[in-house]
């Protein structure tokens, strides 16, 4: 199997595995690096047989996107698969970490766990000047009507 379709299915693992687009795991612009990240820390063995294992389960013709999830959840996530390599992928997108340490501080900044929390990087990607007077978009969207704070008479 050729490198480049390890990306590939990299990128198209990663996005059912996180819950995120292909378009949106691209777009934080970590794709590149986290591919050569486990490239670089993970047995050889146990990545071509992931690999082959995944092109084998995408290809599958019986397979829907529903029975896919179920076998990477049942036979891919357990720490004695493939070396724990897609429970560090998770890991990876979501924290920007591998085995604890930060890749980069791009992988801080563009880790999932921003966006999924709707919040930003202490230090970085700032929500600009007076955004603390804004709802936050989980709640803005929220069915629950929020009720507006009432102050009592006189400030007290």
């Amino acid at each position: 199997m050729e490198p480049n379709s390890h990306s590939k299915l990299f990128l198209k693992v990663s996005a059912i595995l996180t819950g995120f687009t292909e378009t949106e795991l691209k777009a934080t612009g970590m794709l590149e690096s986290y591919y050569n990240t486990i490239r670089q820390n993970v047995n050889k063995v146990d990545i071509e047989f992931f690999f082959i294992d995944l092109q084998k389960l995408f290809s599958d013709p019986k397979e829907t996107p529903q029975s896919i999830e179920s076998t990477l959840a049942t036979q891919y996530l357990s720490d004695s698969a493939y070396g724990g390599l897609t429970k560090n992928i998770i890991i990876l997108w979501y924290t920007g970490n591998w085995n604890g340490d930060v890749i980069s501080s791009a992988s801080y900044i563009q880790g999932l766990m921003w966006d999924a929390a709707h919040a930003h990087p202490p230090g970085a990607k700032q929500p600009g000047y007076g955004s603390w007077a804004d709802l936050p978009l989980s709640v803005k969207h929220s069915p629950v009507k929020q009720s507006p704070v009432k102050s009592k008479p006189n400030g007290k």
